[in-house]
């Protein structure tokens, strides 16, 4: 018997750089209508590095939502979350700053997430900062993600900056986004792509050298 669960758990970033063919989407449409699976929950707002900025384009979250639809994906079954500017945040705010239209991700007893193989390898590591280790599985999608030296030095020291959390805490890495990481300060997408690029990597810096 194939295994069930109750929800398809999709962290954005498939759209962040003008990627327009949806890979894990179109997977993701697949799977929901083996019928082993209660909803879709999308997560993720706008990436603090791309061009694609708040309140200039739809967010990722509905961009994502909106090609599952084309796809025949009953509305009812879809829930989004776009607080988020990071992969660490696709899984507090569901929970910290939950929507009032949405379920708690702690709701759901069993999750598939699934993403790009490029992106998977850090989205477990967020992911386990945050949910019991227990409640996901995941599915890799083939494709690369922002996923060159730069993109794992910085996870290197996030992961590094967070090493505190020993135990899965929505709690604990929300309140470091919300004080530490600079895509959740003011005046953030004032500044160019180029310039949030260089401030993300001087905090990662620091974040390492703690």
């Amino acid at each position: 018997m194939e295994k069930k669960y109750d929800a398809l758990l999709i962290p954005t970033g498939e759209t962040s750089f003008g990627d327009r063919t949806f890979p894990v989407s179109t997977r993701a449409a697949e799977l929901y209508r083996s019928g082993r699976f209660g909803c879709i929950f999308v997560t993720g707002g706008y990436n603090g590095l791309a061009n694609i900025v708040p309140g200039k384009t739809i967010n990722e979250s509905e961009d994502t939502r909106n090609f599952l639809l084309e796809q025949g994906i009953p509305d009812r079954v879809i829930y989004t979350d776009s607080q988020s500017l990071d992969t660490l945040g696709n899984f507090t705010f569901p929970i910290v700053a939950r929507l009032d239209r949405n379920p708690c991700l702690l709701d759901f007893e069993k999750m598939l997430l699934i993403g790009k193989e490029g992106h998977l390898w850090r989205v477990k590591d967020c992911a386990e900062k945050v949910l019991p280790l227990e409640r996901i599985d995941y599915e890799a999608v083939p494709g690369e993600h922002n996923n060159g030296a730069i993109a794992k030095a910085y996870h290197k020291a996030l992961m590094h900056a967070l090493r505190h959390i020993k135990e899965p805490s929505p709690e604990l890495a929300h309140e470091f986004l919300i004080n530490n990481h600079p895509f959740y300060s003011e005046g953030w997408y004032n500044k160019s792509p180029s310039r949030r690029k260089v401030e993300t990597m001087a905090v990662g810096l620091g974040w390492f050298l703690r």
